[in-house]
């Protein structure tokens, strides 16, 4: 009998019966519902189960990365393509707001002065070595223009076109000391020579010369062509008296004047072909430029 019980056959049958007490046990304390042999197989079943379902949602999640990857892809295209769309459409609207500020400007210089023939015209280049401010545009002798033609934007005087070819032109500003323009005060009427100075030009200021040394002409009053040469159109705005000064000689008074328009930032203008009492700019010559 001892041999039996320690036999590898007893041993074997210990374990199994071990086993099935266990069972049996851990039936009981959950209600015993399921057979021994379902115990048994849901004790080993079971934990497969939870394995595989968790390496089915380790699948699942490796594949969704691609799937939302490829999702998140797409929808940045869509908001790449409507962001593109968006801009284009704020360019338009900025196109067409600039172009119908421009017909008002023109509507408004034609209804100010009914005989003006006038092109519109784009600032293509400036030079930044010159100081006072001459820039480039985009029309030429092709569009109708010519030498001394005056250069306006919808608020006032800018300059006149020195020097072309068909189809651009450069334009000498009224900072420069190359321009000469009959000039007066529309409050006390008093004239004078507007022209350019080196050191008021590098303050965006222009010069108003040859005024009376007991001028009235004040800070804030307005300046404009006087048109009585013909080589400019009378009441034009050139701009506004900053400071008065008498000259060093004592017999003038002069004034610097700040330009209706800012000379530097100006993207468009205006060139008068034609207006009345124009003087033929065959007789014109350089040192008759504006009085």
């Amino acid at each position: 009998m001892r041999d039996f019980f320690s036999s590898v056959r007893f041993k074997i049958i210990a374990a199994v019966l071990a086993v099935i007490v266990g069972v049996m046990l851990y039936s009981a304390s959950t209600g015993g519902l399921a057979t021994i042999p379902e115990k048994i197989v849901s004790f080993v079943v079971v934990p497969a189960q939870k394995a595989s379902a968790a390496l089915s949602d380790s699948i699942t999640d490796f594949f969704s990365i691609f799937v939302n990857a490829k999702e998140n892809k797409e929808e940045n295209d869509r908001l790449k393509e409507e962001i593109s769309a968006l801009r284009k459409q704020m360019v338009d609207y900025e196109n067409t707001k600039t172009e119908n500020e421009r017909l008002q400007e023109i509507v408004g210089l034609k209804k100010e002065n009914p005989d003006i023939q006038l092109l519109d015209a784009g600032i293509i280049g400036r030079d930044p070595s010159d100081r006072f401010g001459s820039f480039t545009i985009d029309k030429g002798t092709v569009h109708g223009i010519s030498k001394w033609d005056p250069v306006i934007t919808g608020d006032g005087l800018v300059g006149y076109v020195d020097s072309l070819g068909p189809t651009y032109a450069k334009v000498v500003t009224i900072l420069s000391p190359e321009i000469n323009v009959g000039a007066v005060e529309i409050r006390t009427k008093e004239t004078g020579n507007l022209t350019g100075d080196i050191a008021l030009a590098d303050k965006g200021l222009a010069k108003l010369e040859l005024l009376p040394k007991t001028t009235e002409v004040k800070q804030g009053d307005i300046i404009v062509t006087a048109g009585t040469s013909g080589y400019y159109p009378p009441d034009l705005v050139i701009g506004t008296v900053e400071e008065v000064t008498l000259e060093e000689s004592g017999i003038t008074a002069s004034a610097s004047i700040k330009p209706v328009s800012d000379i530097y930032e100006i993207k468009h203008v205006f060139v008068l072909t034609d207006f009345l009492g124009k003087q033929d700019h065959a007789s014109r010559t350089d040192e008759s430029e504006g009085t």
